[in-house]
């Protein structure tokens, strides 16, 4: 098996959608250095942001890579709390969730809730964000805008007072704006989000570049972090059943973003060798 020195050079495996144009301008260990900044922050609550709606229902890139950043969070003494909307309806039983309505919320009420769990960090990983019109665009550049919270607008109010972490495969995610001086090629990439975050991460499913980030405090901390692929899967089939679906497929089906299952468990086991190497 390929010795494997960053977590990009895993999670931008299978790349079909210019990821790898981003790392060639950026040539950074984004992962890491995230991880670096998360693990100076003190213990308290973190916001996880996801949730993609298509076709009727959201995506199964997203929720995995959340429910299992939480899962990692917990057992390292934090609190993570879901910031999703309706079409991620009971997909974290386990995990404390917030709904945030279609119309979205005022000002005063998204105050309310960071003076309510103070966050100490705001994570958002594939979760649609505004572009420079103020409209949200799925892969394909259509509007999904009355599908879509806008929980983008509590990610920046959160944002001036707590360190923010975006994951994203595709440029329209929430903290790509960060990389807007490539993302505004329209050669590569028809449209983008235009809000940045402080740590910006891209891999070539977002989900992987959730999973990337827990194989970094796994590697940084010596605890053991990383879930097996096979509660992945459980974990998969229980969202599917809900009638999540695969974003490039458009089905709910055993995958994420048209890729075969078959790379998800060699995707985890190079993390696993990355975390665990001396």
């Amino acid at each position: 098996m390929r010795n494997f020195h960053t977590i990009e050079e895993i999670t931008l495996q299978h790349s079909t959608r210019h990821m790898d144009k981003i790392q060639a301008h950026f040539p950074n260990e984004h992962t890491k250095h995230a991880v670096n900044a998360f693990l100076k922050l003190g213990k308290g609550v973190v916001f996880i942001y996801t949730g993609f709606y298509v076709a009727g229902f959201a995506e199964t890139d997203g929720p995995l890579g959340a429910y299992f950043l939480a899962k990692a969070f917990e057992k390292l003494g934090y609190t993570p709390v879901i910031i999703t909307d309706s079409f991620c309806e009971d997909y974290f039983p386990d995990i404390k969730t917030l709904y945030i309505p279609l119309n979205g919320l005022s000002h005063d009420e998204y105050t309310l809730l960071l003076n309510t769990y103070k966050p100490v960090a705001h994570l958002s990983i594939e979760r649609c964000g505004q572009n420079a019109q103020g409209d949200y665009l799925n892969a394909r550049g259509i509007s999904v805008k009355e599908f879509t919270a806008p929980v983008d607008e509590l990610f920046k109010l959160g944002s001036k007072t707590a360190p923010s972490f975006g994951i994203g495969d595709g440029g329209n995610e929430v903290g790509m704006g960060s990389f807007a001086e490539v993302l505004k090629n329209k050669e590569f990439f028809y449209d983008y989000c235009v809000i940045p975050c402080d740590y910006p991460m891209i891999a070539s499913v977002s989900n992987w570049g959730g999973y990337g980030f827990i194989a970094e405090l796994e590697k940084q901390l010596h605890v053991t972090l990383l879930p097996e692929f096979e509660t992945v899967e459980k974990y998969l089939a229980f969202i599917v059943e809900k009638g999540s679906v695969d974003g490039i497929k458009r089905e709910s089906v055993m995958s994420v973003d048209g890729k075969e299952w078959a790379l998800e468990p060699e995707i985890l086991q190079s993390l696993k060798d990355y975390a665990t190497k001396g």
